[in-house]
């Protein structure tokens, strides 16, 4: 170890922070090192709220079960566990550090391995330890990437570690997490069209983020056999310039068909509706040309819809929900921003604010209630279980804003199933 010299500051409780994926000999060695010279260390569980990806394969729960596992090895029982999610502010998070452990500031050091975790412990007044380099700076990256590269990894963890990875298949899982989603949703979509027998997909358009994400993927995995089209339904719309730079970015043609002669007409033959009423009836609409595209183009419709619209159900039924496919509907919507920079889309659109453009000022946000990130991190920790109250106490979220994405939720769930069919006849 480097610096085995330096010294815990007497009198300090000791706070041990890491996102633990997974869970390394580095880790258990910092951990020992910490309680050779205080009688008991609190583990935090950073980036709680993430799982299933790259860079954090492992959900919250299995992450702290395999720590009591390693500990209970190295017969370590001195310790307290919690979980931390992510916060867009750093401040915030050294602040709901200390709530969540029940300590104070001045009263504690942190460990770490992580810079970033460092730098916002002392933006709020914790001392961050001057602490050795262990197992020569050792990291879960390093643990994932010899995973990734089908290389002996076990030695890299405790032994107790590497039996309950294998045992539960979680090392095949995280070494399955080596394919970024881009690449695993081309082969998707070109399987899709192989079964279907079609030839050709086509995708709507919108200057927004999720199909600039799908446009890329789509040229990337089918060149010109992808068909896209942009249906504003204003001559003047403000997105224009974004599916110009969509189109020079990635060197596709956008066909454009304006649909304001095709709503005003409705319009006219229908009774008087509200921003809601017309604001369903556009979706629908492009979904309509769409299919027309795909008819002629003997080919199928790619939809753009997100894990976060699509578990609010924050989508049109038979408007944006009525595609073939929907390849980026297991991704939240803070996933594929980072998609979207892998990608290289324009930053243009990526810092267009999230909108359907389904009346004047409307946005996603504004809208929801909460940007998207708050979502993101909801919706993540209660599909690993939590509970909303517990989810609102960690992530500062206000409980009538959590009630109202509750609410929509159960409104909305009859858009994720058929219709449902009356069963007349008994076999």
């Amino acid at each position: 170890m480097e610096n085995s010299e330096y010294q815990l500051p007497k009198g300090k409780k000791a706070v041990f922070v890491g996102r633990f994926q997974p869970f390394h000999r580095g880790h258990l060695e910092a951990i020992e090192w910490i309680l050779n010279q205080t009688n008991e260390v609190y583990i935090v569980i950073g980036s709680m709220q993430e799982f299933g990806r790259i860079d954090n394969p492992l959900d919250f729960s299995t992450r702290k079960e395999i720590l009591e596992v390693a500990l209970k090895e190295a017969n370590i029982k001195n310790y307290k566990i919690f979980g931390l999610p992510d916060f867009g502010n750093d401040a915030a998070w050294g602040k709901k550090l200390l709530e969540i452990t029940g300590l104070k500031a001045e009263k504690t050091v942190l460990v770490s391995l992580n810079d970033w975790v460092v730098s916002c412990a002392k933006k709020i007044g914790i001392e961050a330890a001057d602490h050795p380099m262990f197992c020569d700076n050792l990291s879960a990256t390093q643990v994932r990437q010899t995973m990734f590269g089908g290389f002996e990894w076990q030695k890299l963890v405790p032994s107790a570690v590497a039996d309950y990875l294998k045992n539960n298949g979680l090392a095949q899982k995280i070494a399955d997490c080596r394919i970024l989603p881009e690449d695993k949703i081309a082969d998707f979509i070109k399987n899709q069209m192989e079964a279907a027998g079609m030839k050709r997909a086509v995708l709507g358009v919108s200057g927004g983020i999720d199909s600039a994400v799908m446009a890329a993927i789509l040229k990337r995995a089918l060149g010109k056999k992808a068909a896209f089209v942009w249906m504003p339904f204003v001559r003047r719309c403000p997105f224009g310039d974004n599916v110009a730079k969509l189109e020079k970015a990635f060197s596709i043609k956008v066909e454009k068909v304006y649909l304001d002669k095709a709503v005003q007409t409705f319009a006219k033959t229908l009774p008087r509706g509200n921003n809601l009423v017309y604001g369903n009836l556009k979706p629908r609409l492009r979904m309509a040309a769409l299919y027309y595209f795909a008819n002629l183009k003997k080919g199928m419709v790619v939809g753009t819809t997100n894990r976060t619209e699509l578990e609010i159900g924050y989508f049109t039924k038979y408007g944006d929900g009525g595609v073939d496919i929907e390849p980026i509907a297991d991704l939240y919507k803070e996933e594929i921003y980072e998609m979207a920079e892998r990608l290289k889309v324009p930053s243009e659109v990526m810092e267009t604010a999230p909108t359907a453009a389904l009346w004047p000022g409307q946005t996603d946000e504004k809208e929801l209630g909460l940007d998207y990130f708050q979502l993101d991190t909801a919706l993540k920790l209660m599909a690993q279980g939590m509970m909303p109250e517990k989810v609102c106490e960690l992530a500062n979220i206000d409980a009538k804003k959590m009630e109202k994405i509750l609410e929509r939720k159960k409104k909305n769930a009859h858009k994720l199933s058929m219709p449902p069919i009356l069963k007349l006849k008994q076999k």
